[in-house]
């Protein structure tokens, strides 16, 4: 009987250690599909992901080749407002020297009405 166990628990053994190695084989198998599957699925995202990144790339360069530009125009522009405002107020200046002759010109004028009246009623007078 003892025998008979033995040859029993050593078929028990064998069986299971058969099943094991089947089991093994089995899940690299698999595993190296997956692995394979893995490897195509990333070959085949990076070929769609190039010409997005290479666009991305373009794009960010326009736009920071615009916003020199506009960073440009921006430059000019306040170039343009502090001339204008020195112009402005330069023709401000002028307009109030204007001002100051014309009346300096009218108290002239005033006078020399007043002198001339006087002379002429002086010379119609005598």
């Amino acid at each position: 009987m003892p025998e008979q166990l033995l040859t029993a628990i050593l078929g028990v053994v064998v069986i299971t250690f058969l099943a094991t190695v089947f089991f093994l084989i089995y899940s690299s198998i698999q595993i190296k599909k997956a692995a394979e599957a893995i490897t195509a699925f990333l070959a085949a995202t990076e070929l769609k992901i190039n010409p997005v990144l290479k666009e991305a790339e373009e794009t960010l360069k326009s736009i920071r080749t615009v916003s020199n530009d506009i960073g440009s125009v921006t430059s000019s522009v306040k170039n343009i407002s502090g001339t204008i405002s020195e112009l402005a107020f330069k023709i401000k200046t002028f307009g109030l020297l204007t001002d100051v002759i014309q009346n300096q010109l009218s108290v002239r004028i005033s006078a020399l009405k007043a002198g001339i009246r006087a002379a002429k009623d002086v010379l119609l007078k005598q």
